[in-house]
This record gives C-alpha cells, sequence and structure tokens, in this order.
C-alpha cells in the first residue's frame, strides 16, 4: 500500500490553516470597524430626542435615536438605512452596555427597555440600558416599508372570517394569495428585504455598541430576541460578554417554521390545561362558568354564534384571537378578559351586549379580511434565515389546525414559499460555536416551548445554565418579580456571576393585575433543586371545537 506523506511546507501551510482558523472561531467575524469604507458608519454622532408610544409604554421616561447602518453590510455602496434605539432619559452613574431586544420579532426593543427598567429597576445598577431595534419594524423607529395585499378571490379560508375551518381548496387559495402579495413586494424593495436576516441585525446591534463608545457589551434578549443575541454572541464572542436569554426559541439550530409547528402545540396544551381552568377560577371576570368543561361549552357557544354570523361583525377569528394574548399575563386584563366577557354576554343576543363584543373584538385581533397592506419584515426574517422547512402535507396542515385550534391557523400557509434567496443562517457557524448565556425559562411558556429550549441547554453544555420557573404558565419571565429568578439574573448580569448548575425556581400562582390565584396549578412533571424535568406531555390535547 501507497502511502501518503506531506512535505514539510506543505505540513507548515496546513498547520498555520488550522491555526487561523481557530483563531477566527475565538474571536468572531470581521465587524469592519477597521475598514475605510465603513468608516462612516463607526464615526456617526447619536442625536437623541423624544420617542414615540409603543405597545407597552408611553415612552415618557426614554429618550430615543436613529443609528444609520449599511443595508448590505456586505456592500456599503448599495446604500443606508436607520434603526432605532433608546435609553434612560435620567440614566444612572454606569461603566457597562446593555442591549435590550424585545422579540416578536416586530416589537420595539425601545419600549421593551423601558418596562425592563419600570419592573426590575436593578437592571440600571451599573448599565446603560439601551433598546435596539431590528431592521424594518413596524413597532419602532427607522426605515420601514409597506406592501399591498393582492385581491382576495373570495376561496380563501380567511374570507369567512374562520381560518380553524379550512379544506383542501380553501388552503390552496390562500397559499396562492399569500405568494401573488409578497412576489411583487420583494421585487419592489429587493434591496431592503433581502437584508432583514438575523446576522444583519447582530451587526447592527455591534455597531451601536461601538458608537456609543463602549468596547464591550452585555445582552439581553427576549422571546424571538433570544435567538438574536445568541447569534449575536456566536458572531462577536469577544464584543459581548454578560449574555441574558429570557424565553429561548431553539437558537442551537434556528429554524422558525419549526419554532411555529413546536409552539402550536405547546400554546393549545397551555389553552387547555393552564388558561381554561384559570378563567374558571375567575368567573366574576369572565363571566363564562365556574368549571372547566362550563368554560369550554362557553366558549364553544361563542365560536358557533360567530360561525353563524349571528354577533354582528365579531368573526370567529377574532374570538380566537382573544386566546392569543393568553400568553402573556399583561393582556389578561386589557384585551382578553374584556373581550371574552363582552363575547359570552353578547350571547343573549341584545344590540347593546354585541355591539361592544364587536367593539372589542376589533381592538383585539384585526380582521385579515379589511387589511390592504402589511410590513413584511417579520415574515421576511424568517424565511430569509431559514426558508421553508415545513414538509407537512395540506391534509395534515388542515388536521393540525382542528386539533391546535388556539392558534394552528398560522401554520397553514408556507410564507417562504418559492423564496428568491438562499438561507442567511451560517449553520457552520452555529455547529462550531457555544453560547456563553444564563438562560431563563418559564416551564409551560406557549411561545416558546421549554422542549425547544431544553434542547438548547443540554446540546450547549457548560457555556450555558438554566433557571427554569417550575409551574409558570406565561411566556417573558422579565413580567414576573420573582425574587429567586432576578437574584441569579442579577447576580449574573451585575457582577459576573454565573451559576454554577441549573436553578429550579418556582413560580407564583397564577395572576394579573387585577386577578389572584390561591395556589399553583401544575400539569407536567414535578421539578426542584436543580434537576431540570422533562417538557410538558403535549398528547394531553383533546378538546375540539365544532363550527
Amino acid at each position: 500500500m501507497k502511502l501518503f506523506t506531506l512535505s514539510a511546507r506543505k505540513l507548515v501551510v496546513l498547520t498555520a490553516c488550522v491555526m487561523c482558523s481557530g483563531l477566527a472561531s475565538a474571536h468572531g467575524v470581521d465587524d469592519h470597524s477597521g475598514d475605510p469604507a465603513y468608516a462612516r458608519y463607526y464615526h456617526q454622532a447619536v442625536n437623541w430626542g423624544g420617542c414615540p408610544p409603543s405597545l407597552f409604554t408611553d415612552g415618557s421616561t426614554i429618550q430615543c435615536a436613529l443609528v444609520t447602518v449599511p443595508v448590505d453590510w456586505a456592500d456599503p455602496s448599495q446604500g443606508d438605512i436607520t434603526i432605532g434605539i433608546s435609553r434612560p432619559l435620567d440614566a444612572p452613574s454606569h461603566s457597562r452596555l446593555l442591549l435590550v431586544n424585545a422579540g416578536g420579532p416586530d416589537n420595539s426593543s425601545a419600549s421593551q427597555a423601558e418596562m425592563l427598567e419600570q419592573l426590575q429597576p436593578q437592571v440600571e445598577v451599573d448599565h446603560l440600558v439601551v433598546g435596539v431595534d431590528l431592521r424594518g419594524i413596524t413597532d419602532g423607529l427607522g426605515t420601514q416599508v409597506s406592501c399591498d395585499y393582492a385581491q382576495r378571490s373570495g376561496a380563501e379560508n380567511f374570507m369567512d372570517g374562520d381560518s380553524r375551518n379550512p379544506t383542501v381548496e380553501s388552503v390552496r387559495a390562500q397559499q396562492n394569495w399569500w405568494n401573488r402579495s409578497i412576489g411583487p413586494c420583494l421585487q419592489q424593495h429587493a434591496t431592503f428585504l433581502k437584508s432583514i436576516t438575523t446576522p444583519n441585525h447582530a451587526r447592527d446591534l455591534n455597531l451601536v455598541r461601538a458608537v456609543l463608545g463602549f468596547p464591550r457589551a452585555d445582552l439581553f434578549g427576549v422571546s424571538s430576541g433570544s435567538s438574536l443575541m445568541a447569534y449575536a454572541t456566536r458572531m462577536f464572542p469577544d464584543r459581548f460578554e454578560r449574555v441574558v436569554l429570557d424565553s429561548n426559541m431553539n437558537w442551537l439550530h434556528l429554524d422558525w417554521q419549526r419554532q411555529a409547528l413546536s409552539r402550536m402545540s405547546m400554546d393549545q396544551l397551555n389553552v387547555q390545561q393552564a388558561f381554561i381552568p384559570f378563567i374558571a377560577r375567575h368567573d366574576d371576570q369572565f363571566h363564562m362558568g365556574t368549571t372547566p368543561p362550563q368554560v369550554m361549552t362557553t366558549f364553544q357557544r361563542i365560536y358557533q354564534a360567530t360561525s353563524q354570523h349571528r354577533m354582528g361583525s365579531v368573526t370567529p377569528d377574532q374570538a380566537l384571537g382573544s386566546l392569543d394574548g393568553t400568553g402573556m399575563w399583561v393582556f389578561w386584563d386589557l384585551l382578553v378578559s374584556p373581550s371574552l366577557s363582552a363575547m359570552s354576554q353578547a350571547l343573549d343576543g341584545d344590540p347593546a351586549h354585541i355591539a361592544n363584543a364587536e367593539q372589542m373584538a376589533a381592538m383585539t385581533f384585526a380582521d385579515l379580511r379589511s387589511q390592504s397592506s402589511f410590513n413584511p419584515m417579520p415574515d421576511v426574517l424568517q424565511c430569509n434565515d431559514s426558508g421553508s422547512t415545513d414538509s407537512r402535507s395540506t391534509a395534515q396542515k388542515i388536521a393540525d389546525v382542528r386539533t391546535y385550534w388556539a392558534i394552528g391557523a398560522s401554520t397553514v400557509v408556507d410564507k417562504c414559499q418559492h423564496w428568491p434567496w438562499q438561507p442567511a443562517l451560517d449553520r457552520r457557524l452555529e455547529s462550531r460555536t457555544s453560547v456563553q448565556a444564563l438562560m431563563v425559562q418559564n416551564e409551560f411558556d406557549p411561545s416558546t416551548p421549554y422542549s425547544e429550549a431544553l434542547k438548547d441547554r443540554l446540546a450547549n453544555g457548560p457555556a450555558a445554565r438554566m433557571v427554569l420557573v417550575n409551574n409558570a404558565t406565561t411566556h417573558g419571565a422579565m413580567f414576573d418579580d420573582n425574587a429567586c429568578t432576578t437574584n441569579a439574573e442579577f447576580a449574573y448580569l451585575n457582577s459576573g456571576v454565573m451559576p454554577v448548575r441549573d436553578v429550579v425556581c418556582q413560580a407564583k400562582p397564577m395572576h394579573s393585575f387585577a386577578m389572584q390565584d390561591a395556589v399553583t396549578y401544575e400539569y407536567g412533571y414535578p421539578a426542584m433543586g436543580w434537576w431540570l424535568p422533562p417538557p410538558p406531555n403535549i398528547h394531553q390535547v383533546s378538546w375540539l371545537l365544532v363550527p
């Protein structure tokens, strides 16, 4: 057998390449800060001014500014766009920078940063807290685009206001309508829309750090913001230090469509096993019954009344849209309870009650049939990042919609079908890097399921630690004042002390501003100490709706 041998020169070259590869992995990718072509971005001035009101806050305690970024980080000659950032109006003294992203992905990070400061003021100990918006978002500052919906044929499965009762023909019609809507949009705004990717968002984040004059920054990402911050620390590990990921997507292998499918079943389980019993315990607020079967019967009656057009203009989708707010307790008093209560009262046919239900329904959930235009940013981000990965047949999609009726209809249309650009995520970067982070996770989170977060934690090994809130049923640990959780978070953020092992905290009873439970409702596996339990059994889903 002939042996293969390397010359001394080739061996030196190969060794040097391996060493360079390791160096690149250790220090991340080039951020172009030393390239004269990007100097104007890194040396720009920041002019602070007022902030617009947003989803959660009125902007009265923060300032906002626009930061100019290249529309294409690979080619700055393609032009510029702007993104919005925020900071506290009267920032305390600080030596560190904390960059905040609100997730959504179409949520205002200015609003989220302001709310974080209000709910957890210890976040400002030694930190300047800065919210950083994603490029193109609706609920914030910066460059945006709007696109027109295509003309509807009338055959789409949302045309009767009931997306939860599709047929093969109506699903195909809705897919065709979406393709006819997004196609011209992508052509008209190709340069800008192609740039909406998680890697570009991470570069924007790094630029904000530099423009504000900090050699390094800490990161706080909520929900889909967890995937951005995880990717950012992969790209720039020498620029980002203490990273807190609250309500985690599967950022180990970021895939937006697969994430939506895991959310579909977990959301349904949460509605049935946690929230419907909560409604029953607070009949004085919801007026739907004092037991879970009574509540479900009332909701079935609402669904049928809207399907049969006996509740004025209220549609089945609007009735079900009320349940889409159940993942976050801050919405329970503001939207969920008032809308469900109004609809349950409107079952008596009283015109005044129906008018009230119509008003609440319009505030809770926009009727897609009345919308003429849309901001494509959230869908474009998902398609640019990971493309089309939902391999289900039309028949399976229909079956899933009927089983997971709470939000299952949101997965019927493949928004990335025939996408013109290749996925932007670097799978090699994901596979060869780990994410140094403190993960904070609610056990029964319906929007970013614990099952996916646990994959992140186990595969990431000792680089990460998880703080799991046992029995917590909502989305966003930052919204709850749990001393166990915040102690772990701020020991890390403020002092750099990472827990030596995973931490299991115990949730408070379910509550909102106006509704308080006396006991914690549990439907998963017991958890205590540092042991992370298995994810809940999603096969408990059993209740169906009949139109």
